[in-house]
């Protein structure tokens, strides 16, 4: 029984492609069939390219989130006098790589007339390096800041007009008190939020500007990998228990709004360049409708010699699924092949234009990170399947409900 319909299928498919060869009377299918494929293919390319690089935008953001902030932090409600001995206990739970103590705290510096409000942080010289990657990110200068030394982002530099080797004052809110820094380096991060606000120093410059005496407000964690962070915050709060009230917070949480508006807009680009399958999917319904109409008398004869309603069906939506697929598989090349080649493309325009198509110095980049995931793939093509079946489902009714005496007669 099973040999019986494995063979029956396999008639139905080797009819559908026949119909897919029209006569010389029936070129004009042929052409829209063509134009069907082409339009499914442009569709598949187009979103194959779009999700590429907004996956690429993504890990590159990313990895700048978790460049800045490190994995994980384990925030103190109440300054922690011995941090090292917290950090030492860490250090021997699963999945953790590099621990680093931090101050972290608000600090105001005037200008002229008006007051801004900058993050300052302290930390450890000797760990850094375990958690960080500011190293990675530095421009000028250097990163080993002492007591009254300041590391600025470029984007915050520039703003004020400062160099390395001018003098910054912050003013603590603890005491209202202020302190002068010497600039000792610049970084960029390529994150305009951390560039333009954020200032590091050591992690005793810290301590002195809050009065914190030796004391620490957190805990830096470098894990190895930045997405089983939630395990691991589980398994720390399961773990540390005796160090009065503190919270951890994953890099997920502190960048919560921003990763929610990616992961939106990435769901909005999919749905709206999906439309450019779905409009190409039009010309499958026609190309079908058409082969329907001119395969009037061919379908009345298999009705009549026994063919059922369902092998009539399942012929045209084999018909529709063939256009749609061979579509998808020329698609799937020119996107990928694309998506792996932009950086040449840009390159190409920029050298005819004359000057950068992506100025680094706007955004801190000169190559699109394009990145290619099968799981984005494996979803353009389900989804792009599902579009054809769509569209081959009506003619397929039509053909399937075609009667065989009236067909006959009308011959």
């Amino acid at each position: 029984m099973q040999g019986e319909c494995i063979i029956i299928m396999l008639c139905e498919f080797w009819l559908s492609q026949r119909y897919l060869k029209p006569s010389k009377r029936e070129k004009i299918i042929s052409l829209t069939g063509l134009i069907s494929v082409l339009g499914i293919a442009i569709g598949v390319a187009v979103l194959i390219v779009v999700i590429a690089v907004m996956t690429g935008f993504d890990k590159y953001l990313e990895d700048k989130m978790v460049g800045t902030n490190s994995h994980l932090v384990l925030r103190f409600f109440s300054a922690q006098k011995d941090p090292y001995k917290i950090a030492d206990k860490l250090k021997g739970i699963a999945h953790i790589l590099g621990v680093s103590p931090f101050v972290a705290g608000q600090a105001f510096m005037r200008i002229g007339s008006q007051v801004i409000s900058l993050d300052l942080r302290g930390f450890d010289a000797r760990l850094k390096e375990d958690v960080f990657k500011f190293k990675e990110y530095m421009k000028q200068g250097s990163l080993d800041v002492q007591e009254n030394e300041v590391v600025l982002g470029e984007e915050l530099a520039g703003r004020l007009g400062l160099r390395i080797g001018d003098k910054i004052s912050l003013i603590s809110p603890a005491t209202l008190a202020k302190t002068d820094f010497l600039i000792k380096g610049l970084f960029n991060s390529g994150m305009y939020l951390y560039d333009s606000s954020l200032v590091m120093t050591s992690i005793k410059g810290a301590q002195d500007f809050f009065k914190l005496s030796d004391s620490v407000t957190g805990i830096a964690i470098k894990t190895d990998d930045i997405y089983q962070v939630d395990a691991v915050k589980e398994n720390l709060y399961g773990k540390i228990n005796d160090i009065g009230p503190y919270e951890v917070l994953t890099w997920v949480d502190q960048n919560k709004n921003f990763l929610n508006a990616l992961k939106l807009e990435k769901i909005v680009m999919f749905i709206v360049v999906t439309m450019t399958t779905v409009v190409a999917a039009f010309g499958i319904a026609s190309t079908l409708i058409m082969s329907v109409m001119s395969r009037f008398k061919d379908i009345g004869i298999l009705r009549a010699v026994g063919a059922k309603t369902k092998n009539i069906l399942e012929i045209f939506i084999f018909q529709g699924l063939s256009i749609g697929g061979l579509g998808i598989i020329l698609g799937l090349g020119a996107g990928i092949a694309l998506s792996l080649s932009l950086n040449n493309i840009v390159d190409f325009i920029s050298q005819v234009i004359g000057r950068s198509l992506i100025p680094k110095d706007i955004y801190y980049f000169d190559r699109i990170p394009a990145s290619i995931n099968a799981g984005d793939i494996t979803l353009i093509v389900v989804c792009a399947l599902l579009i054809s079946l769509a569209a081959s489902i009506y003619p397929a009714l039509k053909a399937a409900s075609v009667n065989p005496a009236e067909a006959l007669r009308q011959e």
